[in-house]
């Protein structure tokens, strides 16, 4: 392994710890609820938490992206006031879209409830998106630091200190033998994301004084996020319409179980998460310096293995499938060839490598934003078609077939508009 190859094994190696620590509290979460509140109930929390983070993304407006790339630039300059001006622009542009969409969904909590058909979900809506302004900073800073090469800390406060921290509040419940309403397990939720954000802020306070500098609004870092926006919403999109969907044409019952195969597919994609969250900042700093071969060099071996782990993890899921789902209890069973179904889609999506982020990191961010969306078009129209007509195995079938679909097509654009395919070498024929 050359010197670059080892850095992004080191940190990627780091993140996967945090990785594996936060999705293992996630299960151990999801499991508990599902005893305790069963398919149904773990249904509506999960909906709710669903919600929470499609207004996430739109809130973030895609200034995740850009943080990463802007202050990967600024650093490898040493241009430090350029990166509190960068901080600044986005901690003004993100707190006025946050107030919007917390005003607007307050208004609207009530048709939201009858559209899910489900007045539970109303008050615990409610708490959870009176937060989105400070929860929004803390993804901020938390992604600012992974501009910092700050990897495995950035991934830890962005994704799962929360889980982390839902886990030790239910535990605490538990323990004084409180009630597990919807509204109490919700209310951990919140108090945990609060949590994580104040960490956040401490933690990049500490990386970086004085977190940002006053100066006027870099209007080309809006005009960057736009785009990203787009991606990062059809990104989310395609990945949560399904359950949107189960839960507009089907039953809280039917979220539960899907949502519990969506969660166990994880495992599978989280390599690539964390390895696309390690080789981000160097892909766009290598680009800026005309590195073109360097570039092709790292993608081409952390693909290789990524197809490796996902072929593992498929014949995994193949044959412990069913006494895993029954962790969550004997009905959860139920959701086995969903589960199959969406590894084959995950399988396909981590084969394909980093060529998304490679496409926004070399500065093609609309065209990947035209393919996201054309994409969410499809997938929308075929959960509707077979959600219908299959139910959860609909919805499975309608992501695996986007999924791969969209991965094929990726990888052929990204070769195009950058000349690198994401591919292993043992594909070099095909360049």
């Amino acid at each position: 392994m050359d010197q670059y190859i080892k850095e992004i094994f080191i940190k990627s190696s780091q993140t996967a710890i945090i990785q594996v620590v936060g999705i293992s509290a996630r299960l151990v979460t999801s499991i508990f609820l599902g005893r305790v509140l069963g398919a149904s109930g773990l249904g509506d929390v999960n909906l709710i938490n669903q919600i929470i983070t499609i207004l996430m993304v739109l809130s973030m407006f895609g200034m995740d992206h850009v943080l990463v790339k802007k202050i990967s630039i600024g650093l490898s300059k040493n241009n430090l006031d350029a990166i509190g001006s960068i901080i600044f622009t986005a901690v003004v542009t993100n707190t006025v879209i946050a107030l919007l969409l917390t005003s607007l969904i307050l208004f609207f909590s009530n048709s939201i409830s009858h559209f899910f058909d489900s007045n539970q979900i109303g008050l615990p809506l409610t708490i959870s998106v009176i937060i989105l302004l400070p929860q929004t900073l803390g993804v901020i800073f938390a992604v600012a630091a992974n501009g910092f090469n700050k990897v495995w800390q950035s991934r830890l406060l962005k994704d799962f200190s929360t889980s982390i921290f839902v886990l030790l509040g239910l535990s605490i419940m538990y323990i004084l033998t409180l009630e597990f309403t919807l509204f109490n397990v919700i209310l951990v939720y919140v108090l945990s994301r609060l949590l994580t954000a104040l960490i956040s802020y401490g933690y990049f306070k500490k990386l970086y004084h004085p977190v940002w500098i006053k100066s006027p609004i870099d209007k080309s870092m809006v005009a960057m996020a736009k785009p990203l926006l787009f991606v990062s919403a059809t990104t989310l999109l395609a990945s949560s319409i399904d359950i949107i969907m189960l839960g507009w044409l089907s039953s809280s019952k039917d979220v539960g179980l899907y949502t519990v195969a969506t969660r166990l597919v994880l495992f599978i994609a989280f390599f690539l998460q964390i390895t696309n969250a390690a080789i981000s900042p160097k892909i766009a700093s290598f680009y800026a310096e005309g590195k073109i071969a360097d570039i092709r060099n790292m993608v081409n071996k952390v693909t290789f293995w990524l197809i490796i782990i996902g072929i593992l993890s498929f014949f995994f899921f193949i044959i412990l499938g069913k006494p895993v789902l029954g962790l969550w209890g004997e009905e959860f069973v139920a959701a086995y060839t969903a589960l199959i179904i969406l590894c084959i889609g995950q399988v396909f999506n981590v084969s394909a490598g980093c060529s998304g982020v490679l496409l926004i990191m070399t500065g093609n961010e609309k065209v990947y934003s035209y393919l996201m969306g054309v994409f969410l078009f499809l997938n929308v129209f075929l959960n509707y078609i077979l959600i219908n007509a299959y139910g959860i195995q609909g919805a499975a079938y309608a992501t695996s077939f986007t999924i791969t679909l969209e991965n094929i097509v990726r990888v052929i654009i990204a070769k195009k508009r950058t000349g690198i395919l994401t591919l292993p070498n043992i594909f070099k024929r095909f360049e």
